[in-house]
């Protein structure tokens, strides 16, 4: 039975109040009455309502809302005649889906259901905020809204002049929204430009705008490269299951023929899987220039992850492709080492348990180092809890690895096979005194055994002697780390002064000790490792001797959101050190200098500067620079890097220097364009890059064109000039060029 809420304000005649228990009778029909599927009531809501007995005729009126299971109807007036078993509502009205479509119009003829009726003026409005308006439409069995002289745009209306067209839209003699198949189509369809006829076609259609996915080809694309010639990306779409898709794109092309490249998605309860892969069958040419003809080539990339219990996780990454060239020949990856790994992990309360494996598969030209296998490598760390122990906390870690390597291949590139267990544990605690101190006491114990082979003698040429090593390294090391933030409050803005110092004590270590090197080879010193107990990244080189590095953190916040800050400071040691490179800057007894500063006092500017100074002459060794400023509307950006490091081939110090220019302009409300361009200054000079950008767009449509310029060439990859074009209608599709 309908329900009729009335406001209390309002007084009913006692006869009509007994007619409106009796209004849901009279207002659902009797065919309606006889589905032997339970429906909820309709609910009934407004100023007034009003019951002719002699027409069967019941009338609402102000602020008018009836309520079916997934339907809201909201109008000035709605009158129902009970005979006919018509709904009729005028003024404002407003029909809601469930989907979320709203149907507007100044007038709707409909039957008691909703499914049926005549539609005046009609204007809807779907959840993305894209419109369809016409003149008139036909509701029919509450699936099909057929109107005519229909227009479908995504595109806002101008504020200031809301009846001029918008952007694009797309007219159509007739317009079908068949809302359980979730299409739109149209018939005789013209696609306008700011109220401009561009293009007809006779038959049109598209998802509506509540679809998130659909089975079918998405937006094509094509070009020419000078690499595959002319060539067309045609992508088809398979919705095979809500929780698994695929999708398939062959690329065409005049030197490759057909190239093919899955993406494969499967989402679990439990977890979930990614794959992208592709093949052809094409010429390669290796990296000596050696034409191998025609040859199967392709690429497997993949990741899955799976929660086995609340504290047991697995899963893999995986990478491989058939050749060093096929990735960046069709633009698929630019990564030069792929890593490949399947791991068990394990997470209870502070404890932390994985098991990995590792292929690495190095696509560098020219002749590296054979990747290492490393199956397995195991790690386990425990922490106690704070202020437990001693007022601190204690940890453990432990670590196993093993590492082999192909050996039929010349031993001055096969590396070393390696067994490696590590095991530490440690203590920190922290304290503030009155006076501001905040001291950190810490201390290790750990102790590491290898047992390898073919390893590299440090103490002759590289790759002249190889010998096996069986050794166990003991190693403590007792740190304190003392910091004294001072901080002021000026009349818009914050300063704060911290001066650091670390010492820290432990035997000294040479890497004339033969042992391999597997995680400890890639060290750099600055700024952000400077306080560091340990500069190596991993656990083969351990950095030993008393030292002590010292620096000045300073931090100037305004108000309004611009801050600077500085950190710089040195490392000094007892005794020389040959554990690290050199051209590393940690070499002699006082280390190099090396700092930061972020500079952002407004919005309106940003700079960055990275340095590190030779100790003797204050040479730089590293500069590293990052600048933008202006406005949006101009806003130019610079760029600069210089490295000198050392080459363990050569011997002898290189230096890196290059540079990168260019701007991007907010020139207009939906309008961008960018350029930049990148210098090599050393050891080759010319330009290495260059591209240009322009963009449009809104919340309907977006174009643009990129032009690209790479002067780099290896293997058969060679430079070249590449040019993209886009074109998207939103919900409609579009077209775009590679």
């Amino acid at each position: 039975m309908m329900r009729a809420f009335v406001p209390t304000t309002h007084k009913f005649h006692a006869s009509l109040l007994s007619g409106l228990f009796v209004f849901a009778l009279l207002f659902m029909p009797l065919s309606s009455m006889a589905q032997t599927e339970a429906k909820p009531p309709p609910l009934l809501e407004a100023d007034t309502i009003s019951f002719d007995e002699n027409t069967n005729i019941v009338t609402a009126t102000g602020h008018v809302e009836v309520g079916l299971s997934d339907k809201i109807l909201r109008a000035d007036k709605v009158t129902y005649n009970k005979t006919t078993d018509v709904v009729l509502a005028k003024g404002n009205v407003a029909l809601t889906e469930a989907s979320g479509e709203i149907l507007y119009s100044d007038q709707m003829e409909l039957t008691s259901d909703m499914k049926q009726g005549l539609i005046e003026k009609i204007g809807v409005l779907f959840p993305d905020n894209s419109r369809l308006v016409a003149n008139d439409a036909q509701r029919y069995e509450g699936r099909y809204l057929i109107a005519k002289e229909g227009i479908y745009s995504s595109c806002n209306l101008c504020a200031k002049d809301p009846k001029a067209p918008p952007l694009w839209q797309l007219k159509g003699k007739r317009i079908t929204h068949d809302t359980e198949a979730k299409n739109v189509i149209y018939r005789d369809a013209t696609l306008e430009f700011a109220g401009l006829p561009v293009f007809y076609t006779p038959y049109f259609s598209h998802p509506d705008p509540t679809v998130k996915r659909r089975q079918g080809f998405l937006t094509p694309s094509g070009g020419v490269k000078n690499i595959l010639g002319t060539m067309a990306r045609t992508p088809y779409y398979f919705d095979i299951a809500p929780n698994n898709d695929l999708l398939v794109t062959p690329t065409f092309s005049t030197v490759d023929k057909l190239q093919l490249e899955t993406a494969w998605r499967y989402r679990f309860m439990n977890g979930e899987m990614k794959w992208t892969g592709s093949l052809t069958q094409a010429d390669f040419v290796d990296e000596t220039g050696d034409d191998r003809g025609q040859r199967l080539r392709g690429h497997l990339f993949g990741t899955a992850q799976f929660d086995l219990t609340d504290t047991w996780r697995a899963g893999t990454k995986i990478a491989i492709t058939t050749d060093k060239s096929y990735l960046p020949r069709y633009s698929i990856s630019a990564e030069d080492t792929l890593v490949n790994q399947a791991y068990l992990e394990n997470f209870k309360g502070r404890n932390y348990a994985v098991a990995n494996t590792y292929y690495f598969q190095d696509l560098r030209p020219g002749d590296q180092l054979v990747e290492p296998i490393v199956a397995p490598e195991i790690r386990y760390s425990a922490f106690g809890e704070p202020n437990k122990m001693l007022g601190g906390r204690w940890s453990f870690n432990s670590s196993l690895l093993v590492t082999s390597r192909e050996k039929d291949v010349d031993i001055t590139k096969q590396g070393p096979s390696t067994r490696r267990l590590s095991v530490d544990t440690g203590w920190e605690r922290q304290i503030i005194s009155n006076t501001g101190f905040l001291t950190t006491v810490s201390g290790i114990l750990r102790a590491d055994g290898y047992w390898a082979d073919n390893v590299p003698d440090p103490n002759l040429a590289l790759g002249s002697s190889f010998t096996d090593v069986s050794r166990i390294r003991p190693f403590a090391q007792a740190d304190l780390s003392v910091r004294y933030p001072m901080g002021r409050h000026g009349r818009a803005y914050q300063q704060i002064i911290e001066p650091i110092a670390v010492l820290s004590v432990a035997p000294r270590v040479s890497n004339r000790h033969i042992l391999p090197n597997e995680d400890s080879i890639d060290t750099e010193f600055d700024e952000t490792n400077l306080f560091s107990a340990n500069r190596f990244t991993g656990l083969d080189r351990v950095e030993g001797g008393t030292r002590t590095a010292y620096g000045l953190r300073h931090a100037i916040i305004g108000d309004n959101g611009g801050r600077i800050e500085m950190v710089g400071g040195q490392v000094f040691r007892l005794n020389q050190d040959n554990t690290f490179a050199e051209g590393s800057g940690l070499t002699r007894k006082l280390s190099d200098y090396v700092g930061r500063v972020d500079l952002i006092p407004s919005n309106l500017f940003e700079a960055n500067y990275g340095f590190r100074l030779d100790q003797h002459d204050l040479a730089f060794t590293k500069q590293e620079f990052q600048t933008s400023i202006g406005p949006q509307i101009f806003r130019p950006y610079a760029s600069y890097l210089f490295v000198e490091q050392y080459n363990s081939s050569t011997l002898m110090n290189e230096k890196l220097e290059e540079a990168t220019l260019g701007f991007t302009s907010r020139f207009a409300k939906y309008w961008t364009f960018s350029i930049g361009q990148t210098q090599a200054f050393k050891p080759s000079p010319g330009p290495r890059a260059m591209n240009a950008n322009l963009l449009y767009q809104d919340e309907c449509f977006t174009t643009g064109v990129t032009a690209k310029r790479d002067y780099t060439s290896r293997l058969d990859i060679s430079a070249g000039s590449s040019i993209m074009f886009q074109f998207y209608l939103k919900n409609i599709g579009g077209l775009s060029t590679d």
